[in-house]
């Protein structure tokens, strides 16, 4: 199981510092995908979290 999320911090983009367009990207990875790397990589590729 994988997850990606990606989203704004309201703090970030309404008030303080107002940085528009500011986002956060978060995943969490069970089974095979947090065991084994290639199938790892190819997940976050393809989900655009890879660096």
């Amino acid at each position: 199981v994988g997850v990606v999320i990606e989203a704004e911090h309201a703090c970030m983009t309404l008030r303080g510092v107002q940085a528009t367009g500011s986002s956060t990207m978060t995943s969490t990875l069970l089974g095979l995908l947090r065991s084994d790397a290639r199938s790892r990589s190819e997940f976050l590729g393809l989900t655009g979290a890879a660096s």
